[in-house]
C-alpha cells in the first residue's frame, strides 16, 4: 500500500506541500532559535527567508497535486528540489567549522528527505516524459 502510494505523483507532491509548509512555518517562527543551535554565523534572517520562500512552494505543490502533473511543472520540481539539496550540502560543508553537531543533522537530515522527495518527483517525470 505505502509503495502504491509513493508512486503516485499526487501524493508525492501534496507530501511535499505539507512538509514545505510544517518547515516554512518552523523556520518563519523559530529562525533566532535555529539559526542559535546551528551554530552557524548567518543572520537568522537566512532561515527566515527561507521559511518566505517555502510558503509558496508549498502552494505550488498542492496546486500541481490536485491536478494531473505537467511535465513543465514536474520539471520545475525536480531542477529546484535538486539545487536545494546541493545547496543543503555546500552550506554544510562551507559551514563545517562552525556548525554545532545538531545544526550538521539538521541540514544534512533535511537535505536527506528532500533528495528522497526528489527521487520520487524524478520517478513521476519519467513516466511523464514516457507519456508525452
Amino acid at each position: 500500500m505505502m509503495t502504491h502510494l509513493l508512486r503516485n505523483p499526487r501524493f508525492v507532491y501534496r507530501f511535499d506541500a505539507a512538509a514545505s509548509l510544517l518547515m516554512g512555518m518552523a523556520l518563519l517562527l523559530l529562525a533566532p532559535t535555529l539559526t542559535q543551535l546551528a551554530g552557524w554565523a548567518l543572520p537568522s534572517t537566512f532561515l527566515f527567508g527561507v521559511g518566505l520562500f517555502l510558503l509558496p512552494w508549498a502552494a505550488f505543490n498542492l496546486w500541481v497535486g490536485l491536478k494531473q502533473p505537467v511535465l513543465g511543472a514536474a520539471l520545475v520540481h525536480v531542477l529546484v528540489d535538486a539545487a536545494w539539496v546541493v545547496g543543503s550540502v555546500l552550506l554544510v560543508v562551507m559551514h563545517a567549522q562552525e556548525l554545532t553537531p545538531l545544526g550538521t543533522a539538521l541540514l544534512a537530515g533535511q537535505a536527506f528527505a528532500v533528495a528522497g522527495v526528489l527521487a520520487l518527483k524524478a520517478v513521476g517525470l519519467t513516466s511523464l516524459r514516457t507519456a508525452a
